[in-house]
């Protein structure tokens, strides 16, 4: 299986770096030619879970140098969807398979506007990684990969085991779902809590349980976010406060992907997150006060970039 992973942030290098240590006929797609060139000279930096660092030279291209594939996984920033999309038809070969491993919801409706739904595959990924530069990647907590064939996708469940025996070739652990949809909303209703109050805040997910207010804040936005998802008729498991405390000890030191942005400057992903809460609650007749004000604060938060003091 030639396999294309779209996006050299944090997750795309992880991915790209295992699955070439696995033996897989795997290239990194990036869109920046000069990036294309640094990142060919110095390979991909990997500190491992084990406290060292490898250094993997995993073939990296332009799109149309690379494809076409069997199976593309789409790892960039869910704001970078839309345009990351567009080189799909490149890489996708006859037949050839798309799966997005991204945060939020929406990602697949738009990347079905340019390829359409039959040969898309859904994937939550429940792993630690932190990208400390172009190329370097901190691979922090060994977590599980789910993936299924979403509505609208003629995936063969023959060709969804394949594509999870190709993870778990590389070491990862992973398993298919057929409820792909609950499990991208189960992971939604804890990102909604996390994220945004990590990032506003700026600190790592375990202090939130340290912080009364700021803890009953983030509750309160994944209880919104179950509400949403029940409404639409996403059957969800659980108590959404215990799962959130849960994620929060289990995950203590991480920085959430939304804090990593915002310290870096750049955009984050909460039109994915809450927003998409606050927009689907709102076609439902639901009130979401919390993901709407959240929603708000960090679309503030990025455009109050120039006025900084200090």
């Amino acid at each position: 299986m030639k396999v294309a992973v779209l996006g050299p942030g944090a997750l795309g290098c992880l991915m790209a770096a295992l699955f070439r240590e696995a033996g897989a006929d795997v290239s990194l797609v990036d869109y920046r030619p000069e990036r294309v060139a640094r990142l060919r000279l110095q390979g991909i930096q990997v500190h491992t879970l084990e406290g060292g660092r490898l250094v993997i030279k995993a073939p990296i291209g332009l799109g149309p140098e690379v494809g076409p594939c069997d199976l593309t996984i789409v790892a960039v920033k869910a704001y970078q969807t839309e345009t990351a999309a567009r080189t799909l038809p490149g890489l996708m070969s006859q037949g050839g398979m798309a799966l997005t491993l991204q945060n939020g919801l929406g990602n697949l409706e738009s990347i079905a506007r340019i390829v359409g739904p039959e040969r898309l595959l859904a994937g939550v990924g429940l792993l630690g990684v932190t990208r400390q530069d172009e190329g370097r990647i901190i691979y922090a907590g060994r977590g599980i990969i789910y993936i299924g064939a979403p509505s609208g996708s003629r995936v063969s469940r023959g060709e969804v085991a394949a594509v999870v025996n190709l993870f778990r070739r590389a070491g990862l652990s992973c398993q298919p779902r057929e409820d792909i949809q609950a499990v991208l909303w189960e992971k939604l209703v804890i990102n909604v809590g996390i994220n945004p109050l990590t990032a506003l805040l700026r600190v790592p997910n375990g202090v939130l349980l340290q912080l009364p207010e700021a803890w009953e804040v983030a509750v309160a936005a994944a209880q919104e976010a179950q509400t949403v998802a029940q409404a639409a008729g996403i059957t969800l498991s659980g108590d959404p406060a215990a799962r959130l405390r849960q994620v929060c000890t289990d995950t203590a030191a991480n920085r959430s992907s939304m804090l990593q942005d915002i310290l870096a400057g750049r955009p984050t992903e909460i039109e994915a997150l809450n927003a998409q809460v606050a927009t689907q609650g709102r076609a439902l007749g639901l009130p979401t006060p919390v993901n709407d004000l959240l929603t708000r604060l960090l679309r503030a938060a990025a455009q109050s970039a120039p006025f900084k003091v200090g």
